[in-house]
């Protein structure tokens, strides 16, 4: 019977553990045959050892369920993001360390509270649709949210959660992404800001990618262009195919020069727009990718219209100019000169020293009108072109100690009266300041016309230290010749050595 008892319980390995115990360890009993109370005794023993093997195993089992205890509680605890337990109300029963961070408040003034309570208004419906979701379909669910902390700070977050059934709970993990979520806003102002910038300026930007040499242009490059209509291919050929013919070499040879020296792009190009022409400024600098690949960036605007009243201002200097020379030409030198008449009508014979020093005075006055004249706007110019007026501007600035030669070619014919007027004010501005600073006994003007213009002025005076904070050229002089060169898209080029003299070279499109 005790042999079947043991069969039938859940206890029966016990059982027959504690059975062979006890029958190891018995001994006769001085010969006394009570087999009822033996066998009573037997039991009694057994159930004793079940219930000690019994106890160890519980024991055993308690020790072990406390250590996985303690060790959900430190992961949970120390986690680094937030984990909440919620029941089905949406009650917060459990917060680990983290989510008491995220939050700005203390476990007492979170739990027992229900979730929704932290987040924002507008975010309200969100969260509710979110935790229907996850009481219902017990399966894991995401929503982004905007909490208000205990604090009342902004706090973006990723919820993921999941709802287990047996236990009436919800576990639900929070990601504080309130970093990325400013970022992403901030760079969205800062693009939005940027757009509006360019578009003001009717401006864009483009991207050169180095490995593959890919030419990208935005919507409104791609209009200054004039490759909205297809042909365009986002490659650097196909972007130099856009260029007008006459700057193409120019702006393909600057590009080069950028990326083989690594240096900054600042360059102006044409580009012909339909029956209209197009001159935008490029300007752009080598980037350096994630990948560690190169690219430049940079942006593109059109400036024709700037040029235009640039052009339209050279008109107006011209013609003032040409009004004031007319002015000293027709009116104060003739009245001076007619005094000159009048004073040799006179009778030398009365006062000899003083008439022939107010001659002299007159001559001297008559000259310089002459010249300021000369210089404002040289009627020879008008009438007989640059070679002879370059020539006259030689011969009127040449001193004994100074030496000026000019040598003209390719300008045989008229051409345009304000580019011609232009060429000779660079040239007049540069041998002036031959003549201030260089110190030189020779100064050399060279202008040829061939497919562009160049204007060489090369002295054999000091020279200087182009590096150098101190010597670099400034002045209005030099920015005048700089605002005349960006109507003609020119390019200016010092060649300089300090005891070895100067050469300026100016090469434009004319």
């Amino acid at each position: 019977m005790t042999q079947q008892k043991a069969n039938k319980g859940p206890f029966s390995k016990l059982r027959a553990g504690a059975e062979g115990v006890l029958d190891k360890s018995n001994t006769p009993t001085n010969g006394c045959n009570y087999q009822d109370l033996d066998a009573i005794v037997q039991e009694l023993q057994v159930h004793q050892i079940e219930l000690e093997m019994q106890n160890d195993e519980l024991r055993i089992a308690s020790e072990e369920a406390e250590l996985q205890r303690l060790k959900f509680e430190s992961i949970y605890d120390l986690a680094p993001i937030g984990y909440f337990i919620l029941n089905n109300q949406g009650i917060i029963e459990e917060v680990n360390a983290a989510g008491v961070k995220m939050l700005r408040a203390g476990r007492a003034a979170i739990k027992l509270k229900m979730l929704q309570a932290f987040v924002s208004e507008e975010h309200t419906d969100k969260f509710y649709r979110f935790y229907r979701r996850l009481v219902t379909s017990h399966d894991q669910q995401s929503c982004q949210l905007k909490l208000i902390t205990h604090e009342g700070q902004n706090l973006y977050v990723l919820l993921e959660g999941r709802a287990v059934p047996i236990s009436s709970k919800c576990y639900v993990a929070m990601v504080d992404i309130t970093e990325g979520i400013e970022s992403r806003q901030h760079l969205a102002e800062t693009k939005d800001r940027l757009e509006l910038a360019l578009e003001a300026s009717s401006a864009g930007t483009w991207e050169l990618h180095l490995p593959s040499m890919r030419f990208f242009l935005d919507e409104n490059n791609q209009r200054i262009c004039n490759a909205t209509e297809g042909g365009f291919q986002e490659t650097y050929t196909s972007f130099i195919d856009l260029v007008h013919p006459d700057d193409r070499f120019k702006i393909d040879q600057h590009f080069r020069t950028a990326i083989n020296e690594e240096k900054e792009i600042d360059i102006t190009s044409r580009f012909t727009n339909g029956d209209k022409q197009c001159v935008a400024n490029i300007r752009g600098h080598l980037v350096m990718g994630a990948a560690g690949e190169q690219r430049f960036a940079g942006i593109m605007w059109d400036i024709t219209e700037k040029r235009r009243l640039e052009e339209k201002a050279l008109h107006a200097e011209q013609n003032e100019r040409k009004r004031i020379s007319e002015t000293l030409h027709d009116s104060v030198s003739q009245l001076l000169y007619g005094i000159k008449l009048q004073l040799g009508q006179l009778d030398k014979t009365s006062k000899p020293a003083a008439t022939e020093r107010l001659n002299q005075l007159l001559e001297m006055a008559i000259k310089e009108t002459r010249n300021i004249s000369f210089e404002l706007a040289p009627s020879t110019l008008a009438d007989f072109g640059l070679p002879a007026t370059l020539a006259e501007l030689s011969e009127r600035l040449s001193t004994p100690k100074m030496k000026i030669t000019a040598m003209v070619s390719g300008f045989d014919r008229p051409g345009d009266p304000l580019l011609e007027s232009t060429i000779f004010r660079i040239i007049q501005e540069l041998v002036n300041n031959c003549m201030k600073h260089s110190g030189a006994s020779y100064v050399r003007i060279s202008l040829k016309k061939n497919k562009h213009i160049e204007i060489t002025v090369s002295d054999n005076g000091d020279g200087f230290m182009l590096d150098h904070p101190d010597h670099r050229p400034r002045g209005a002089g030099l920015a005048s010749i700089k605002n005349r060169l960006n109507v003609y898209n020119g390019n200016l080029m010092l060649d300089t050595t300090p005891g070895q003299g100067t050469t300026v070279k100016i090469t434009l499109n004319g």
